[in-house]
């Protein structure tokens, strides 16, 4: 399982609109699969407002919104503003 299925699956359940820290999605997936912290990103998984989400490594795969330093909101998968 990559990174990303991880990811995904850890968030799948999670109502649309929470808002998490880095260091909690960064936990949530340590405890769910036993990953490395360090391999998670989450602005790897964020829509980016000024590039309308073409940034970062996974381009079309956004499960959040970044809506301060180190703050994501959950938008679910393949949010479009």
């Amino acid at each position: 399982m990559t990174v990303l299925d991880e990811v995904r699956e850890t968030f799948k359940a999670t109502e649309i609109g929470t808002e998490f820290t880095t260091a909690e999605i960064k936990h949530m997936v340590k405890m769910k699969f036993g990953r490395n912290p360090g391999s998670v990103i989450p602005s790897d998984y964020s829509y980016n407002m000024d590039n309308k989400g073409k940034g970062g490594s996974l381009k079309n795969f956004n499960l959040f919104l970044q809506t301060k330093r180190g703050i994501y909101k959950y938008v679910g998968e393949n949010y479009r503003s």
